[in-house]
């Protein structure tokens, strides 16, 4: 009788204890949400626990997303998990200073020591280090590099075209995409050629690809960070991540090492004929900050990894999308891009040479590359950790210290909310009209506007303004992407020179895409997707 009162007792306090520690979470939910938020807390453990997997989260969370009533709070242990999906939410938490933090989900991410997911002051002296070696100078002087390598992708594709006649598989383009950006990445973040464009003997693009599958599986499944449960649970996964993880570490520490190597020796004949040290790419930036004892060569090899990783993935991806865009509207969309790039480069159709004065007069291209990468956000999701508790914009909720922030970009991006009822197809004429108006706007007399304003209604003005944070192609906020720009260019020079010299085509619609939260946006039908590629005309 005794033991009953005993563990009674026991069962009774920790229930205490647990409601206390969850009772700002609890609050959460109920600001939010009400009594509906509470009672619908069983049916939304059930769901993530059965969609735990990168291959059907994005999917089911596209779909149920409309049942819930949102910002939509999750109790989680003793934390909340918050799902954003607007853009004055997103605007709220990526403007945050206690939301500046990747969540340990991030934790079992590959290259995680470098800049990607430094945390609080770390990550604020890191990125003021490395923000010197993304200026707009040293971005427009990597222009050589994009052309060079762009040039040889077109000679890849027109290869591939040859051998296997105009049917190109989705992969088999999306690994030429990836080898030449690798390259490019390569070239500009650690100056060192590779010539993955030509050839990838040693596999380190897809092992980058593969890494990254797995680390999107162990984000959503956060037990197997942990070294020993992934033993147990998944041994042959464990295996195969700690292999290519290997393989990437050893293949950025070769580069890193002989660079460093080089450039000290360099630096001595520099330091002796009294010639002024200039800051240049990145890799020699940080080998200077080394020189001055604010880094270890290990960081450098992190910083490296982090920053190959981050260009090649995204970029990549970003192109491909772009692609996809491209074959599926193989009519006036790809005409249209054709007569611009013509009436814009110096020779009509010879893109051998793409300069920054082309492409800032390609708006229509501009339009086209935000339409593709609004429809098809090339990161869906962005998880960020609350350091300490704050009241989240436009309600009276307070978001407690450990929760973890899911925004949901790609939803979000597809909303006819913020995008229409045609939000969900493809249009790069809504940027263009965008474009014009921002144009019209800053043309216009201030008196003018003024009056206007004021004639408007709040209604009308939001109307035709969209929200600045309803479109999200690589972040905004104080955690922005430091190569923005960068991703921009490198993109739309190879678009030039691909669409100056094939036209591209496929059976395949947008609306049959199945889609993949992996880390960056994947397809899981890509086996049925073909490009038909055939040589341009003109070119």
């Amino acid at each position: 009788m005794h033991l009953y009162v005993a563990l009674w007792v026991c069962g009774t306090l920790l229930a205490l204890l647990l409601g206390w520690q969850q009772r700002k979470c609890w609050r959460l939910i109920w600001q939010l949400n009400g009594w509906r938020g509470v009672a619908q807390q069983p049916l939304l453990w059930f769901l993530l626990c059965i969609n735990l997997h990168p291959n059907s989260i994005l999917d089911k969370v596209t779909r149920l997303r409309v049942l819930f009533q949102r910002p939509l709070a999750i109790l989680i242990g003793t934390r909340a998990l918050l799902y954003i999906d607007d853009p004055a939410g997103m605007e709220c938490i990526l403007n945050a200073p206690e939301c500046l933090d990747k969540t340990f989900m991030q934790e079992g991410f590959f290259a995680r020591r470098g800049l990607l997911h430094a945390r609080g002051q770390k990550w604020k002296l890191r990125r003021k280090q490395l923000n010197p070696a993304f200026n707009h100078n040293i971005v427009i002087s990597f222009f050589d590099v994009f052309n060079m390598v762009g040039n040889q992708l077109v000679e890849q594709f027109a290869t591939q075209s040859h051998l296997h006649g105009t049917a190109v598989k989705f992969k088999d383009a999306e690994d030429m995409l990836s080898r030449a950006v690798l390259e490019v990445s390569c070239l500009t973040i650690m100056g060192t050629p590779t010539n993955f464009t030509q050839a990838d003997d040693a596999h380190i693009a897809t092992t980058y690809k593969r890494l990254l599958e797995i680390s999107a599986i162990k984000i959503v499944k956060p037990w197997l960070q942990i070294d020993l449960l992934h033993r147990l649970l998944a041994p042959q996964l464990y295996a195969e991540a700690e292999a290519c993880n290997q393989l990437l570490v050893d293949f950025v520490a070769q580069i890193v090492q002989r660079k460093h190597r080089n450039w000290q020796l360099r630096n001595a004949i520099d330091d002796e004929e009294d010639v002024p040290w200039q800051r240049r790419i990145f890799i020699e930036q940080m080998f200077q900050l080394a020189a001055n004892g604010e880094l270890t060569l290990q960081d450098i090899e992190d910083e490296a990894q982090s920053m190959v990783l981050v260009s090649f993935e995204t970029v990549s991806n970003s192109i491909m999308i772009a692609l996809l865009c491209l074959a599926t509207h193989k009519g006036d969309c790809q005409r249209r891009l054709r007569a611009e790039i013509t009436s814009v480069l110096p020779h009509g159709n010879d893109a051998s040479y793409v300069g920054v004065e082309q492409l800032q007069q390609l708006r229509y291209l501009d339009a086209f590359v935000n339409e593709a990468l609004r429809l098809l956000a090339t990161v869906p999701m962005n998880l960020r950790h609350v350091s300490r508790d704050f009241q989240l914009a436009g309600h009276e909720a307070i978001v407690p210290q450990n929760t973890i922030v899911v925004m949901d970009t790609f939803n979000m991006q597809r909303d006819a909310a913020w995008w229409g009822d045609r939000a969900k197809q493809f249009d790069p004429q809504r940027f263009l009209q965008q474009q014009q108006q921002q144009l019209d706007h800053d043309q216009e007399p201030e008196q003018e506007k003024h009056q206007d304003e004021q004639q408007q209604s709040g209604a009308e003005r939001a109307k035709q303004r969209r929200h600045s944070y309803s479109f999200l192609p690589f972040s905004k906020g104080l955690r922005t992407c430091i190569g923005r720009r960068y991703s921009f260019f490198i993109m739309k020079v190879f678009l030039v020179k691909l669409l100056a010299n094939f036209e591209f085509g496929s059976d395949h619609q947008l609306e049959q895409l199945q889609f993949v939260e992996g880390i960056s946006l994947k397809f899981r039908n890509a086996d049925e997707i073909l490009f038909q590629i055939q040589p341009h005309k003109s070119s």
